[in-house]
């Protein structure tokens, strides 16, 4: 009996599971080496032991009754049936490619780096009209593995990663069901936002977090990126004050509606002191939301009489080139080498530093001044397009993990491209929500290059009534350790706002140098709190703000959407209900609860 129910079907489990291992390193050296039809015998052979995996896991069904150990197996059989689907789904694709394999290199052909996307394009291209019949098998796949819990398992054995491996099949699988079901218009789009039926081209700003402002950063350099057919180069890059110089030049011969917002007025003021009179380019993201301040920085571009010349706004900070310098390695652009190695100089990555560095020239306005921005990103994109197949998926998923953070924003004329971004959550929208809602916003006036070391630690302490009356108190608490150091670290001078609900009512506020002031954006539909403070080296700061919510809570859920700042760290928050701590996080992203009380 014992070798009926347990020792066969075991021998048939490894005898399949070893098939499986072997079948599918066929197939994965086909996908490297763009071998179509090196992909299908060994898709073939995959598929075929995963069902015998499958019906030999079937013959030990009775585990599943048996505690702790029932569990284990329930995971395996799920992680099998989701295998079963997905290679349903890579059939599905490659059936449809076939036909076109010599067209679009999937014969085995080195493809150069450069080449790389376009390719991608062509092939996404050719898929989408199958992309429904895709669909259901990655649901399916997706159902499978949603409730395996990785938690359970040892992060290793015997020098084997277990938990890792298991985390990153389960991500896989739901990753995919997202890109092709809840991001389907994205994809949609994405051949014609690549340059496939016409060349496009998008202005690249380069936005300084560590300097910042409403919508990430300080704007020093840009660049002017083109995409044709999935062929990416840049063409003209500068910094950001060669423009300036050019609206001002234009406005000496013209009236130009350019009256400064009233807190630049305040708090940003001239180099020698002097209230600004005129609103410039680099500091037109006033707006906390971003396609509201492109659009005003396009107003300002459109003075300069040479229209729009771009499709779209693409924003990156120093923590893409960062992560992206990270998986390239070191780059030499003009004799300054840019790695991701720690600089003891600011106590901070040797990019930072360089591009800290490069932002403090540009400001001074020195004649001999580099145009680096075009030419350190094309090296990166010439780095990674021109990687080996094993480092592609880093750079996709630390692009998209970068465009979750905010750290890459899109801008997009195309209405239908704009609308698929924003569905991702990549255009740095203040978002409308219905129920509470928070979002802090630091904008650093001439404070120096000082958000390279502040940090802030927020408390968010609700108390809601018998009566659904809900009072606020939110504490910000920001903190510089590091020393004094010339340009890098001086004083931080910190315009803040605070967005809440529209309608929300301020009973009192500490800890602003001026008084708190309460005003209504009736565009972004929202209430926000404006203070200023000064945080200086090795010292820290702590702003409160208590406040009422306008409409009362009806139910025992409390919905609430917390929404990060782009550019800004990852800080972290607390959130309170009734004195009881509900949640802890650092906010990377956007992020909303439904708090019980």
């Amino acid at each position: 009996m014992v070798l009926v129910f347990v020792v066969i079907p075991s021998i048939n489990i490894y005898i399949s599971a070893r098939r499986v291992m072997s079948s599918a390193k066929v197939m994965v050296a086909g996908f490297k080496q763009q071998n179509l039809e090196q992909i299908k015998p060994g898709l073939k052979d995959t598929k075929a032991a995963v069902d015998n995996l499958n019906f030999s896991l079937n013959l030990l069904m009775w585990l599943r009754l048996i505690p702790f150990v029932g569990g284990y197996y329930s995971d395996v059989k799920h992680l099998v049936s989701a295998a079963s689907s997905e290679l349903e789904a890579v059939e599905i694709v490659t059936g449809t490619l076939d036909p076109y394999k010599d067209e679009l290199g999937l014969n085995g052909q080195v493809i150069p780096g450069q080449d790389k996307i376009a390719q991608g394009v062509k092939v996404l291209e050719k898929v989408l009209p199958n992309i429904d019949k895709v669909e259901p098998e990655l649901k399916a796949a997706r159902n499978e593995v949603a409730s395996i819990d990785t938690g359970k398992y040892p992060e290793s054995f015997r020098n084997t990663r277990i938990r890792g491996r298991i985390d990153a099949a389960k991500n896989f699988i739901i990753g995919a069901d997202i890109a092709v079901s809840e991001n389907k218009d994205a994809l949609m789009i994405a051949p014609d936002a690549l340059g496939q039926t016409s060349p496009k081209t998008y202005l690249l700003l380069f936005q300084n977090d560590k300097e910042i402002r409403p919508t990430g950063g300080f704007m020093t350099a840009y660049a002017f990126l083109k995409l044709d057919k999935g062929h990416i180069s840049t063409t003209t890059s500068d910094d950001i004050y060669r423009l300036d110089e050019k609206l001002l030049d234009v406005c000496k011969n013209k009236i130009c509606p350019l009256t400064p917002p009233a807190p630049i007025v305040k708090y940003l003021p001239e180099a020698d002191g002097k209230p600004r009179s005129a609103w410039s380019m680099r500091d037109s993201n006033i707006s906390p939301d971003f396609p509201t301040s492109a659009k005003e920085f396009e107003r300002m571009y459109q003075m300069l009489g040479e229209g729009l010349p771009f499709d779209g706004i693409i924003t990156i900070d120093t923590e893409v080139v960062k992560d992206l310098i990270a998986i390239t390695g070191p780059i030499d652009v003009f004799g300054t080498t840019y790695s991701a190695e720690n600089d003891k100089r600011c106590n901070c990555t040797n990019v930072i530093y360089e591009l800290e560095h490069y932002a403090e020239i540009a400001s001074k306005g020195e004649n001999d001044r580099k145009a680096i921005l075009g030419t350190l990103m094309q090296q990166v994109l010439a780095r990674s397009l021109g990687s080996v197949m094993d480092k592609l998926p880093d750079f996709i998923n630390t692009g998209v993990l970068l465009a979750q953070d905010k750290h890459i924003m899109f801008y997009n004329h195309d209405p239908r491209t704009q609308a698929a971004l924003s569905k991702l959550g990549w255009t740095g929208e203040i978002k409308p929500f219905e129920g509470d809602y928070l979002h802090i916003n630091d904008a650093n006036f001439a404070g120096g290059k000082t958000n390279l070391y502040v940090t802030e630690k927020v408390t968010y302490d609700t108390k809601v009534k018998d009566d659904g009356t809900t009072n606020v108190k939110l504490t910000i608490e920001y903190k510089n350790p590091q020393p004094y150091n010339t340009w890098l670290n001086g004083i931080y001078r910190d315009y803040v706002r605070v967005y809440v609900p529209r309608g929300a009512t301020l009973a009192s506020s500490k800890g602003s140098d001026d008084p708190v002031k309460t005003s209504e954006d009736t565009e972004l539909n929202k209430t926000y709190f404006e203070g200023f403070i000064t945080v200086r080296p090795q010292n820290s700061r702590t702003l409160t703000f208590e406040y009422t919510l306008p409409n009362r809570v009806q139910t025992k859920q409390y919905p609430l959407l917390i929404q990060k700042q782009p550019g800004a760290g990852d800080f972290h928050y607390a959130v309170k209900v009734n004195g009881s701590t509900k949640a802890e996080f650092d906010l990377t992203t956007d992020k909303q609860l439904n708090l019980a009380f």
